[in-house]
């Protein structure tokens, strides 16, 4: 039961209202805190009128430095030589001053011309203990006197900061209140085991809860000892990992808190040594913190020689805890008070606290029980479920010895079933009986032809996240080898919120022992059950992600064998290039079967030392012909795909028909630009097809229009557009299908709801239909004010390939002004209602002018004007752009350094959005690209590793990104905009950093570039935030209103009515197959709840559409594309997947057993039927009050459901 603070706090405070703490507890201090500062202020004053002759802003003297919080000192008379490399730079100040006092902050000017000094400024918080700089205002450093003053401005604001106790401190901001104990533990069956804090393995000397309101977290700090060697450490909890109310315990002299989290903490360690200020001319005092993932102290290296596991016995369990206590001392009222204060601010985050009697658990033994997963009588698959179980808390390592011993009992299937059963559900299974062994389950186990299950696991600092099985459509390896596909593992390396990715850059030199466990990784593997995963290899959309393949070799096969049976690479002298082909052997495709292709390799289209067909070659109308039906394409044929075959990779276009010799047979072109490596693997596998998707401005592209001309109203007008739309469309069926078809997406889920709106869903009070509808609404909403994803409706989203006729006009260097032409021919879904689920679609010519860019676009070069003609030699083509094969430059490549193997371009024809500034000189290779080679007298998988480390090390793109957005808006300090100095440079360091991948070379962006202010729309912390009046912050701005103001629903109502449809009457066999609709929906239910828990996704119709919506606090840092790609393909494997099953169960996938009327009227019944079991259970959850009932199985059969409808409609209005 929810109680009010003051119920447990004290009785004397009960007259206050609990709605505003912040008076009850402000006034008692109010003016005690004014009288207190009246002198201060007056001799501030005076001090100030006697020293203003020497400096209006420094005090030489003074006693008021001793009042304050923090004091600021400027250092004068530096030597300009200690700004050398060798020079020392803010380590000649830190060295001698640091034992005076903490130092938070030091910064060092840059000499203006000419000067032989320079200041420097520093920052002690708390002020020193003594006034080092007095009788005479110097200190000698280095045999050199440096003047001291105290910046009397900075110093006025803190002096007069509230401290409110004489324990803690507490502001808006922050709240520091000390701690008499901390434990962090298991919660296991309403008890808290600990594992770690005071008592629980280490001595703990002193320990502070710090709140940082503004970061939203808190952290633990305390000083541990280690045989009389002190070490700090600091433990950080995020906001949103915290799970539930804050549970209070109140005891007469002192309160505890508890609070339950998802994720384990960050853990630091403290060096005692600011060694990086060496090279630095801007140091604060985080920069003394280190990440660590385990708790020892700074001597003692804690990486061994031994795979990871999940149950660790030598490390500190923090990985394994999901609860933290910490408890206060209660001395005074003034104590209390601070709980008070904590509590309600906490509240402003729904942070709640409620009564929650702490009870704690010891198990002496935990340690052995942990030592018990290695039991070698558990077989290797149940192992690895079970560890998954306990990985995610749905078991506890504590029940270890009844888990074991009960699955002992059960036969291997039976135990299986019962483990993904728990994987599935939502509840955790602790202190389970013998009787939860043995009841009644069953569990479907999903396996096909065209999809194999893979291990997945995520590797974070403090512990191992593990999958349940993946469900791969397979690559070119695991299919090769699919008999040992239980032993490969996709392994991925994240942060402890397993969607982030570790930071490199800029934080490198403080996580090295973060890489020191990557290395432990990569070198020893990683152990689950009793096989060890050893590391193969990686591709590189892997990489990009910090993931790889591990495999468990074994006598019969191991990691090396495979990597011999890909290809022979030995012509490769680059660690980065061996990796990125043996990563080709790994891109998700999808063979093409019996199936052979004649090869004619081709020569590239070369000029002026520019490649006009770098990655694309040509493929025959029958190999286009036969792909189309491999990948069940519902649109036209594909004119282009995406393809690997051999070491051959890149895209194939269709082949001009002019060109009947191009067509005498199953004929691909490639050219010698896609020849990446030997291999005697000759079959074709398609990566992707072509296809249309509409164009969306971001806030790199309107950044750069913007600054080449387009006035910012533009932007605006078509933010207001679309936003407008989709208001208008809330009441009108018409408007709503049109604003859908003129929004398709790149998994043409909009189309999806169009058809079903189209068909009459929506008027009938469909509530999957109306969930979608407003999904898509609120998801929209959300890319508009995060990333200004704005709809251009006369645009595109398409895969580029070349004009294999030399019919096109393309770049000329020394041309007045050189617009070169491109060909465009894409679906018209504007005027085919319907169309996508029929088939039925029409195309268009594009002509005129176009702006042409891809993604991502930092430099004003990369955006290009094209002007777009109608060429009737290219009229084979659809879905594609196509980009001219003559002229002095390729188009791609000016395009941010793009090419034609698969780079997908924005292409634009809203004439509002042609620059003024029309192709601005594109960025060009200041240098030759280097390569990194591979290490002398050792095996050459031991420098892709050492490759791997150094790449998630020096991964600075999304670093060096996130400065051009805040330089290219911030006007004041940065003029020029786009074209500034700053932000050109940046963007070519974006390329290089780009390039990091397959150059191995890495771009370390300098501290000079770290933006000095942000601009509101990239939501930084509100002191270091700027309004920006550019397009990009009004855009944020309209959005942020219009959200507030739309009324739109924010959340998603599972059981919205529960309205029969009546055009689900109509099928005469509907009845015989209810039985089989029932079983196969349970067991597709199982799979969806899976893929929803594996990414942490709330409802199944963001899985359904790939409309995903991340929580605020992770909508910046999760990388939205990657995780929608892979959601969206996870789903469409279980689509095609059911809806086989199903269909081969109701004895339907074969059409010869039954004429063509009664085999449509059967199909028909058969996907009535899941409706109406669908319904039955809806109306079942309604009526016991749940909402836990899924209902998206019968959508599966989107065509054959609107085919239900017309025909249904049809009859109605007929009679």
């Amino acid at each position: 039961m929810a109680v009010s603070l003051n119920d447990f706090i004290s009785v004397k405070l009960k007259r206050y209202s609990r709605e505003s703490p912040w008076e009850r507890l402000r006034v008692p201090y109010r003016n005690k805190k004014q009288k207190k500062w009246a002198s201060v202020h007056n001799n501030e004053a005076q001090l100030h009128s006697a020293n203003k002759r020497n400096d209006n802003c420094l005090i030489q003297r003074s006693s008021t430095w001793r009042l304050g919080d923090m004091i600021t000192l400027v250092i004068k008379d530096i030597p300009v030589t200690w700004l050398s490399n060798e020079g020392g730079k803010l380590y000649n100040l830190w060295e001698p001053l640091h034992d005076y006092g903490t130092i938070e902050f030091m910064k060092i000017n840059e000499p203006l011309n000419g000067q032989t000094s320079t200041t420097a400024i520093v920052q002690f918080a708390p002020p020193p203990k003594v006034p080092f700089w007095e009788p005479n205002g110097k200190i000698n450093v280095k045999g050199v006197d440096l003047a001291v003053q105290i910046d009397i401005t900075a110093h006025r604001s803190h002096i007069s900061r509230q401290v409110f106790s004489k324990n803690s401190f507490r502001s808006d901001q922050l709240v520091k209140i000390p701690l008499s104990s901390f434990k962090l533990g298991q919660v296991y069956d309403e008890r808290i085991v600990p594992l770690f804090g005071v008592d629980c393995g280490i001595t703990v000397t002193e320990s502070n809860l710090l709140v940082y309101f503004n970061f939203k977290k808190l952290c633990v700090l305390f000083d541990a000892s280690f045989d009389k060697q002190i070490e700090t450490f600091r433990l950080d909890f995020d906001f949103h990992s915290i799970i539930g109310d804050v549970g209070t315990d109140y005891y007469d002299d002192h309160i505890s808190l508890v609070f339950r989290f998802r994720f384990s903490p960050l853990i630091f360690r403290k060096s005692k040594n600011a060694t990086e200020s060496r090279v630095q001319t801007f140091w604060t005092a985080s920069h003394l913190w280190r990440r660590h993932y385990d708790i020892l102290p700074f001597n003692v290296s804690p990486t061994t020689a031994s795979p990871i596991e999940l149950l660790n016995c030598h490390n500190a369990p923090i990985g394994r805890c999901n609860v933290l206590v910490l408890s206060f001392s209660i001395r005074d009222e003034s104590d209390k008070d601070d709980i008070a204060f904590l509590l309600h601010n906490l509240e402003k985050f729904n942070l709640k606290s409620q009564l929650d009697k702490v009870v704690f658990h010891l198990v002496p033994d935990y340690k052995h029980r942990c030592s018990l997963i290695n039991d070698k009588e558990i077989e290797e698959e149940i192992a690895y479920l079970l560890q998954a179980c306990l990985s995610k808390n749905l078991l506890s390592e504590i029940d270890l010895p009844i888990i074991l011993a009960n699955l002992k009992k059960l036969s291997k299937e039976r135990a299986k079933k019962f483990l993904r059963l728990i994987l599935t559900s939502k509840t955790a299974l602790i202190n389970p009986s013998e009787l939860d062994f043995t009841k009644s389950f069953v569990f479907y186990d999903l396996s096909s032809a065209s999809s194999i299950h893979i291990k997945k696991l995520y590797v974070t600092p403090t512990t191992l996240r593990i999958v349940e099985d993946s469900l791969e459509a397979g690559n070119r390896v695991i299919r090769n080898f699919k008999d040992f596909a239980n032993r490969f593992m996709r392994v991925q390396i994240t942060d402890e919120y397993y969607k982030q990715k570790i930071r490199g850059g800029s934080d490198g030199f403080r996580n090295e022992k973060l890489y020191s466990r990557i290395q432990q990784l990569l070198t020893y593997g990683i152990k689950v059950g009793n096989q060890i995963y050893e590391f193969l290899a990686f591709g590189n959309s892997q990489l990009r992600e910090h993931g790889a393949y591990f495999f468990a070799s074994g006598s019969d096969l191991n990691a090396k064998q495979i990597r011999e049976w890909m290809g022979d690479f030995s012509e490769i002298n680059s660690v980065s290039k061996y990796a990125a082909r043996m990563g080709q052997c790994f891109s998700t495709t999808k063979e093409i079967n019996r199936f052979c292709v004649d090869i004619s390799l081709q020569d590239d289209i070369v000029r002026n030392n520019h490649c006009f067909t770098d990655g694309v070659g040509m493929a025959s109308l029958s190999v286009i012909r036969r792909l189309s039906l491999e990948v069940k394409n519902h649109d036209m044929f594909p004119s282009a795909f995406q393809f690997r075959m051999g070491g051959y990779k890149g895209v194939l276009s269709l082949a001009p028909p002019t060109k009947l010799e191009y067509h005498q047979g199953n004929l691909v072109f490639p050219r010698r630009s896609q020849d990446k490596f030997k291999s005697f693997h000759s079959t074709l596998e398609v990566i992707k097809i072509s296809r249309f998707s509409n164009a969306h401005l971001n806030m790199q592209l309107i950044t750069l229009l913007e600054g080449l001309g387009v006035e910012k109203t533009v932007f605006l007008e078509l933010t207001r557009s679309q936003l407008s739309k989709m208001n208008e469309s809330i009441n009108s069926k018409q408007k709503s299908i049109l604003m859908l078809r003129d929004n398709v997406d790149e998994y043409h889920s909009t189309l999806i709801i169009a058809d079903f709106i189209q068909a009459g869903f929506l008027e009938r009070d469909d509530a999957f239909t109306e969930n979608l509808l407003n999904l898509y609404y609120e998801w929209v909403l959300r890319l508009i004010k995060e990333k200004q994803k704005v709809s251009v409706p006369k645009g595109a989203y398409l895969l580029g390939v070349a004009d294999e006729t030399g019919t096109l006009k393309g770049h000329y260097d020394d041309a007045v002004l050189s617009v070169p032409e491109i060909f465009i021919q894409i679906t018209d879904t504007s005027t085919s209602f319907g169309s996508y689920s029929t088939g039925k679609l029409k195309t268009r010519v594009i002509v005129g002018l176009c702006i042409v860019a891809r993604n991502p676009s930092l430099h004003p070069g990369d955006v290009r004007v094209c002007k777009a003609v109608r060429c009737d030699e290219l009229m084979h083509l659809k879905n594609v752009i196509v980009f001219p094969t003559t002229g002095d430059r390729s188009i791609p490549a000016m395009c941010s350094g793009g090419d034609l193997d698969g780079d997908e371009y924005t292409v634009i024809w809203d004439q509002r959005l042609l620059p003024k500034i029309v192709n601005y000189p594109p960025l060009l290779e200041s240098s030759p690209k280097k390569s990194i080679d591979f290490l002398e007298g050792k095996p050459l998988i031991d420098s892709v590793k050492e490759f791997f480390v150094n790449y998630i090390k020096y991964d600075s793109l999304g670093l060096i990104s996130n400065a051009w957005k805040a330089w290219a808006h911030d006007h004041d300090n940065n003029p020029e905009g786009i074209f500034g100095n700053v932000c050109l440079e940046l963007a070519e360091m974006h390329s290089k950093a780009v390039d990091f991948a397959k150059s191995g070379v890495a771009c370390k962006m300098q501290a000079k570039y770290h933006p000095k202010r942000y601009p509101d729309f990239m939501q930084k912390t509100k002191t270091r935030s700027f309004r920006s009046e550019t397009a990009v912050g009004k855009i944020f701005r309209y959005a942020a209103r219009f959200q507030r103001e739309s009324g739109r629903p924010a959340t998603y109502n599972p059981i919205m009515n529960t309205v029969y449809d009546p055009c689900m009457k109509l099928p005469r066999f509907k009845t015989e197959y209810l039985n089989v609709a029932e079983e196969v929906k349970k067991h597709y239910d199982n799979d969806l709840r899976s893929i929803m828990a594996r990414f942490d996704i709330s409802t199944e119709y963001e899985v359904y559409t790939a409309f995903i919506l991340f929580k605020d606090d992770l909508a910046k840092t999760v990388n939205e594309y990657g995780l929608r790609e892979e959601v969206s393909f996870q789903f469409d494997l279980l689509k095609k997947k059911y809806t086989q099953e199903y269909l081969e169960k109701c004895a339907l996938s074969n059409q010869s057993a039954f004429d063509s009327s009664e085999y449509e009227e059967r199909i028909n019944s058969a996907v009535a039927a899941t409706y109406d079991v669908t319904y039955d259970q809806r109306v079942k959850s309604v009526g016991n009050g749940t909402t836990e009932v899924l209902i998206s199985f019968p959508y599966l059969f989107s065509s054959r459901l609107c085919q239900l409808s017309r025909k249904a409609m049809l009859t109605a209005n007929n009679f």
